[in-house]
């Protein structure tokens, strides 16, 4: 396999990261169901303002990945799966830039057509 190194160190990465995501979720799961955690946060000021802090970043990391794809659409679907699943969708979504990439550059950047 002639695969570039970053794209390995990126999927090794995204792929780490995507495990100990799901497993603090699965963890997290165990004590209560995700609705419970949500209104209990709810309850309290930073609990909000963590959301706020969560929605504002997945917002801009949406408009960047619109600008990066050049669609509106694909920009709009990633970032209601991110609104949706967190930041494994950003994962996902960096796992999926790496392997479709030639250099370390393309994952981030747009390329110009």
């Amino acid at each position: 396999m002639n695969t570039p190194s970053f794209k390995l160190y990126t999927l090794y990465i995204s792929g780490f990261f995507f495990l100990f995501l799901t497993m603090g979720i699965y963890w997290a799961s165990v004590e209560s169901n995700v609705f419970q955690g949500i209104k209990e946060m709810l309850a309290l000021r930073w609990g909000v303002v963590t959301f706020l802090d969560f929605y504002i970043g997945a917002t801009f990391i949406g408009v960047w990945i619109c600008v990066r794809e050049k669609s509106i659409f694909r920009g709009v679907i990633w970032t209601l799966s991110i609104y949706l699943l967190g930041n494994l969708a950003t994962l996902i979504y960096i796992t999926r830039r790496a392997w479709v990439s030639e250099k370390f550059s393309d994952i981030f950047i747009p390329t110009k057509e």
